[in-house]
């Protein structure tokens, strides 16, 4: 599997319903995607400061799939609708399932 993993920093002003129309509009990517088997995505616990607010995971088939994920109308229409108004920053990471390393149980 090949993963697409992002923290996503809001600008204060972001309200709780423009957070949860993000959370909403990523989580229905994989219905509407070809490709992308999986999403993920949790807002922060709030009690750190300085924290990204939102970290999501995509998991999909392919790298071929990821690289037709970026300019999906669908993903594209998330980022312009929900995230792009409030976006303050972003922080990005895709690895395949084989690169991960653990330590631990």
């Amino acid at each position: 599997m090949f993963n697409h993993v992002g923290h996503l920093t809001l600008v204060p002003e972001a309200t709780d319903d423009q957070i949860e129309g993000i959370v909403a509009g990523l989580l229905g990517l994989p219905a509407q995607i070809d490709g992308l088997v999986e999403a993920q995505v949790v807002r922060d616990a709030g009690l750190t400061p300085g924290n990204a607010n939102l970290r999501f995971q995509m998991r999909f088939d392919s790298v071929e799939s990821w690289q037709g994920y970026k300019t999906h109308p669908a993903h594209v229409a998330v980022v312009t609708d929900h995230i792009g108004p409030v976006l303050g920053s972003k922080a990005f990471v895709q690895y395949e399932d084989d690169a991960v390393r653990s330590a631990g149980a």
